[in-house]
C-alpha cells in the first residue's frame, strides 16, 4: 500500500514525532477538525451503480487519504478507522482493531482502535470521532475533555468499557468497546458489509466536523438540517431559501467538501424517497 505520510500530516497540520500519547492526541484532534465524519461520499459512490460488489465501493487507505486531501471527504467509522490504523502503523504506533456494540439490531455496528503505549491501552476512534485518546483502565473510569464533550470510559466487565459523554446537563451512553483484538480479515468483512444493499448510511446525507475555532461541532443531516453543537445544547441554524435551493453549494462551502460529491449524494437520497 502506497501512503504519502508527509502529505497526510501536512493536511492535518501535525508535525511528525515519535509515537507518544501526546502525538496520538494531536493526531486525533487534528483528524476531527480536518477529516469529517460523513456519509455523502459513500452515497455518491453507490449512486453510480446498483450492481457493483461491496469491495468496489469501499475506500481503502490508499484511496481514503488522497480523496480527503483533494476533495475534503472523510468517511464513516470502518473506513475512517481503517485509514487511521494504516497511518498509525506507518508512524510506529502499535494498534489493534476493536468492535463496538451500539445497536442491538445490528452486529458490531461500530469499531475503534486500541493503541498500546508504554504498557497502557488507549481507545483511538477517528470514526466517531473522539478527538482524544481514552485510556482503558480495567479497574476505574477514565475521562477525556475535548471541545463540547467530556468522554468517559467505564469498565463494565472483562475487556469491555462503556463509552459515555456529557455536555452540560446532557449525558449519553454512545457505545461499548470490546477489547478482544479483531483480525484484519474479520474487520474487512464487517467493513464490506456496510456496502451491501441494506448497509449503514446509504440513505441519509450526514456530515459532522469540529469547527476550526474548536468551540463547536457543525453537523448537517437530512432529518435535522444544519445544527451547531455547543456545550450543553444543539442549536438549529436556519438556511435561507437561496441556500436551501442550492444545497450542494451551501454544504460545500460550510464543510469545504467537493460540491459534485454532495450533489450526487443528495440526488441519490431523493431517488430513494
Amino acid at each position: 500500500m502506497s501512503m504519502n505520510v508527509t502529505e497526510i500530516l501536512a493536511y492535518l497540520g501535525v508535525e511528525c514525532q515519535p509515537p507518544t500519547l501526546d502525538f496520538l492526541n494531536a493526531l486525533l484532534f487534528a483528524w476531527a477538525k480536518n477529516i469529517p465524519w460523513e456519509s455523502a461520499s459513500r452515497m455518491a459512490r453507490h449512486s453510480q451503480s446498483s450492481s457493483a460488489a461491496p469491495e468496489d465501493f469501499a475506500w481503502l487507505p490508499d484511496t481514503f487519504f488522497p480523496k480527503a486531501v483533494e476533495l475534503g471527504t472523510g468517511g464513516t467509522c470502518f473506513e475512517s478507522n481503517l485509514a487511521q490504523k494504516a497511518l498509525l502503523d506507518e508512524l510506529g504506533f502499535e494498534s489493534t482493531f476493536a468492535f463496538c456494540d451500539m445497536n442491538p439490531d445490528w452486529e458490531n455496528p461500530h469499531c475503534s482502535l486500541i493503541v498500546t503505549l508504554d504498557g497502557e491501552r488507549y481507545m483511538a476512534d477517528a470514526g466517531f470521532p473522539v478527538p482524544a485518546a481514552m485510556r482503558l483502565d480495567p479497574q476505574q473510569t477514565t475521562t477525556a475533555d475535548v471541545p463540547v464533550y467530556r468522554y468517559h470510559a467505564i469498565p463494565t466487565s472483562d475487556e469491555r468499557w462503556s463509552i459515555e459523554r456529557t455536555s452540560g446537563a446532557h449525558h449519553e451512553q454512545i457505545f461499548t468497546i470490546k477489547g478482544a483484538p479483531i483480525e484484519r480479515a474479520n474487520f474487512m468483512a464487517r467493513l464490506l458489509r456496510d456496502h451491501e444493499v441494506d448497509g449503514y448510511f446509504l440513505n441519509e446525507v450526514i456530515i459532522s466536523q469540529m469547527a476550526e475555532a474548536n468551540d463547536h461541532i457543525l453537523r448537517y443531516s437530512d432529518g435535522k438540517g444544519l445544527v451547531r453543537r455547543i456545550v450543553g445544547a444543539e442549536e438549529s441554524i436556519p438556511l435561507s431559501a437561496e441556500e436551501q435551493a442550492d444545497l450542494p453549494t451551501t454544504l460545500a462551502g460550510l464543510f469545504d467538501m467537493d460540491e459534485q460529491i454532495l450533489a450526487a449524494a443528495l440526488a441519490h437520497k431523493d431517488s430513494l424517497a
